[in-house]
């Protein structure tokens, strides 16, 4: 994740962002709000600045953010529960519609949000799984790597 890096220099409101990435703003504001949940980047109204973790962020090197940004990730409560019920599972593996499930069984939202609220989940794991190794997302589950016990 480089927007704390953007925002860093200055690239700070929803309009910039889709500028330097070449998306809408209404995405930019999806990331800006992950940002937020991260605890990377906070409101100030119409823009956003460093949180003190943001600015925590800026000065790491790159294998120490992407540490920093695993443990964030993990740390989000649905993340947790995702991946909670991934370790309690006796097959280690969830299927999208049970992620759907737990997903909605904590907010009233609709099948729609839910549906893009796991697709995010889904690229954040995938984005775990690119880094760490500890996760496996296909097209239709997540799941947890079985090794075999020595």
């Amino acid at each position: 994740m480089d927007l704390p890096l953007a925002v860093a220099d200055g690239i700070n409101t929803p309009q910039k962002l889709a500028e330097r990435y070449g998306f809408d703003k209404r995405q930019s504001l999806y990331y800006l709000q992950a940002a937020e949940m991260l605890g990377f980047v906070l409101p100030r109204k119409e823009r956003y600045q460093l949180s003190a973790l943001g600015r925590r962020y800026v000065a790491l090197t790159q294998p120490q953010r992407k540490e920093l940004l695993s443990r964030k990730m993990l740390l989000l409560p649905v993340m947790l529960q995702v991946m909670v019920n991934l370790a309690l599972s006796p097959i280690h593996r969830m299927t999208r519609e049970q992620l759907a499930k737990l997903v909605s069984s904590r907010a009233r939202i609709s099948a729609t949000t839910a549906s893009r609220r796991v697709q995010s989940i889904c690229n954040w794991l995938a984005w775990l799984e690119g880094e760490t190794g500890m996760i496996r997302v296909s097209k239709d589950h997540v799941s947890i790597p079985l090794s075999s016990k020595g």
